[in-house]
């Protein structure tokens, strides 16, 4: 059971209780013994009426000055009322006496020692109608209760709403997002959970800046160990160690560029430079920098399809696409690239750009990591080569700050695609 049914059973039991309580104090313990009370005095009164028209020289007259002395309706009847479960009958004082509750209805009580059999007592007021507005209002009430309780419900969660929302925001990455503060347990709640995104926001803020730092100093060093293995070079040693120190070289260098770049992106430094770039030949460039080996390539882009990014970015993220489905993928894969302007859910019009192949795909499981610095799905894909593991994270970076979305999903057929929303 969720924390709102929670709250929501216990307001309802709790009112329930309480009107429960109401009713019986006000109903069964006051009300009610006084509305029996009436009735029993006016089968009393009933009672000496019919007393009194006995006695009497002239019963119908009789029953006439009474019904005008008291105010009440007298009405001597010849026969006994025909039967009806509207009725209640009980003897009182050697006289039948027929009850109804219902309003239109009159009181009958017999006589004796006359030709008439009684009399039919018609009382101007209905002590019967409390109890019938009592039997309305409760399940009314009733209503209004669990009106109120959801209401109320909604009233005493909504702080916790609102503290659940931004840290679903966080999770997605907004670590600006704030809730409000106050006095009560909802505000030190919120206080609480403003100091916690702010500490988070500060680690993660240093942590950009500690990578950017090293990534930056890095270089000066990887450049004298070029230096060095071209002086090596120059002065005969082995050709093949070299070209494998300068391999691993290079694959440091991609390494520290990744990671500066992806630091930039984060601290928002990095300025693009959008341009119109034609996106089929950059497509074509993203494929000979990739080297997709003997793997079949098709590309499905109108030619002319123009967007307004960053060239160089651009061609990283194809780039980097491919070099996944180089590394990833068996060589005798297929390759499509598809391009087309679409709409957004919101109706803005964008560039949809797919990338799908037909290789062993990835897990389920594995698809909301991704784009985690750092991850591999190597359960479920042969690796053909090394990999750093950011090649994906900074395509999600580079697409994010060209204000897009990239996902990736299973084929039915088989195979990983790679969806790209760009606006415009």
């Amino acid at each position: 059971m969720s924390h709102r049914l929670r709250v929501l059973a216990a307001l309802i039991g709790l009112l329930g209780i309480t009107v429960g309580a109401t009713w019986f104090i006000a109903g069964r313990l006051a009300l009610f013994p006084l509305l029996d009370a009436l009735l029993s005095d006016r089968v009393d009164t009933a009672l000496f009426l019919a007393r009194s028209v006995e006695s009497a020289a002239d019963p119908p007259g009789r029953a006439w000055d009474l019904s005008q002395q008291l105010g009440i309706e007298v009405e001597p009847i010849p026969t006994q009322p025909q039967a009806d479960s509207s009725y209640t009958v009980v003897q009182r004082r050697g006289h039948q006496v027929w009850l109804s509750r219902r309003p239109a209805l009159p009181l009958y009580v017999s006589t004796q020692g006359l030709p008439l059999w009684g009399m039919a007592v018609h009382f101007p007021v209905d002590i019967e109608q409390p109890r019938r507005r009592v039997g309305w209002g409760f399940p009314i009430l009733g209503l209004l209760v669990l009106g109120g309780a959801i209401l109320t419900s909604g009233w005493v969660l909504g702080p916790l709403r609102r503290t659940s929302a931004a840290m679903e925001r966080v999770a997605q990455g907004d670590l600006e997002v704030r809730v409000p503060e106050g006095r009560d347990e909802a505000g030190h709640i919120g206080a609480t959970f403003n100091r916690m995104a702010e500490r988070v926001a500060a680690m993660l803020t240093g942590q950009r800046r500690l990578v950017a730092g090293v990534s930056h100093e890095l270089r000066t060093p990887l450049a004298r160990m070029r230096l060095i293995t071209e002086l090596l070079r120059d002065s005969g040693a082995d050709p093949a160690r070299l070209d494998a120190i300068e391999a691993e070289i290079a694959a440091v260098d991609d390494l520290v560029g990744e990671l500066l770049e992806s630091a930039r992106l984060d601290e928002g430094v990095l300025a693009l430079r959008r341009e119109p770039v034609e996106l089929a030949p950059l497509a074509q460039q993203a494929l000979a920098a990739a080297e997709l080996g003997e793997r079949g390539v098709h590309l499905d882009i109108p030619q002319g399809l123009t967007m307004q990014v960053d060239r160089v970015r651009m061609l990283r993220v194809l780039t980097n696409l491919l070099s996944n489905v180089a590394r990833y993928t068996p060589v005798t894969t297929q390759v499509t690239v598809t391009a087309s302007p679409a709409r957004v859910s919101q109706g803005a019009p964008c560039t949809l750009i797919t990338l799908e192949d037909d290789g062993p795909g990835v897990p389920a499981d594995d698809l909301p990591h991704l784009f985690e610095p750092f991850y591999r799905a190597e359960k479920s894909r042969s690796r053909a080569t090394g990999g750093l593991g950011l090649g994906l994270m900074l395509v999600k970076q580079i697409i994010e700050a060209h204000g897009g979305q990239i996902r990736a999903a299973n084929r039915e057929g088989g195979g990983l695609a790679m969806i790209i929303e760009l606006p415009g």
